[in-house]
């Protein structure tokens, strides 16, 4: 009996395409339309309506649980994902962790329960042990952001070691010597791989790795606003700040303002994520713009795909960072 798979290879297009095709969803072109209604027809594909709906687990609700939802970074995230998830016919609802990792386990333990299709997750920090046994009785998850190293699915995060080097690179390219770091939470990937691009950068330009120059802001903007003051009011405070999120990033410029200082004369100031009202800082800061749009978009592709074809293979995606000086808007399509 012919798959939805077979449908496709023979039509040369995603599962994903050829269920919104045989389901009548939007965003398809035409041409492509009839090439997957052709393929079906010369298969004699059935859709088998019990089959579907144990794949979807008898809803076409997906969650999306998020780690924060102060930092803009997930609203675009969110948006993107509800964009997409309505484009191949399913509805989204937001969770958030608060970085909670018991709050992460009661939420997929209650959506779960209400037989949820597919979850999109952000983990919280630690090892997530709670989401193993819905992995292996194949309720499909896709991570974005952060990667687990004690699970095995898909998974779609940005080159954050890359871009942090790129980023500290600058700061020594206009003379900084003492870079310090607002690192964001521990015993997490995106903190671990932006402190690595970091420490190596400072590494290859023969400058020592200074643990008095590494504060957790905690990633909140009162956590970068008290790193700051931390920082500058220590005997031998930075010449330079690199927070590793936007939050932080606009509590180090609230601390720095507050403290009568200007940048980039007195302190230079950089940070991870781009957010819609940096253009307000004059100078302008600069910043690791993150294609969160992009992530939102790509990690409902990858669900709806596991959720329709529960055979594919875990796959891990990691999208390029742009460095920038210019304002994003998180509302933009």
């Amino acid at each position: 009996m012919p798959t939805i798979k077979d449908v496709a290879k023979r039509a040369g297009v995603s599962v994903a395409t050829v269920s919104r095709c045989l389901s009548g969803g939007s965003h398809v072109a035409t041409k492509t339309k009839e090439r997957v209604l052709r393929a079906a027809a010369e298969l004699n594909y059935r859709p088998n309506q019990i089959a579907r709906s144990l794949r979807r687990r008898r809803t076409t609700v997906i969650a999306l649980i998020i780690s924060t939802i102060e930092n803009v970074f997930f609203t675009e995230v969110a948006h993107a994902s509800e964009l997409a998830a309505r484009e191949r016919g399913y509805n989204l609802i937001v969770c958030n962790t608060n970085e909670d990792p018991a709050l992460e386990a009661t939420y997929l333990k209650i959506l779960d329960q209400q037989l949820i299709a597919g979850v999109v997750l952000a983990p919280a920090p630690g090892d997530a042990p709670h989401l193993t046994p819905y992995i292996e009785n194949g309720l499909p998850v896709v991570l974005i952001n952060r990667r687990l190293n004690s699970v095995s699915c898909s998974s779609i995060v940005s080159d954050d070691r890359n871009a942090a080097y790129q980023c500290v690179s600058g700061l020594l390219a206009k003379g900084r010597k003492r870079v310090a770091a607002i690192t964001g939470l521990p015993n997490i990937y995106t903190t671990k791989e932006r402190l690595a691009g970091y420490e190596q950068v400072l590494r290859e330009a023969g400058l020592e790795i200074d643990p008095t120059l590494q504060i957790c802001g905690w990633a909140g903007m009162e956590g970068g606003y008290g790193a700051t003051y931390q920082l500058m009011n220590s005997a031998n405070p930075p010449d330079s700040l690199f927070a590793f999120n936007n939050v932080m990033t606009q509590g180090a410029v609230i601390a720095v303002q507050e403290m009568g200082l200007r940048w980039p004369e007195d302190i230079d100031i950089s940070g991870f994520g781009a957010f819609k009202t940096s253009h307000l800082y004059q100078p302008r800061l600069t910043l690791v713009q993150q294609p969160a749009r992009e992530m939102g978009r790509k990690s409902v592709e990858l669900l709806v795909e596991q959720i329709e074809d529960p055979t594919q293979n875990a796959q891990q995606i990691v999208l390029n960072n742009q460095i920038t000086t210019e304002a994003t808007s998180f509302l933009a399509p």
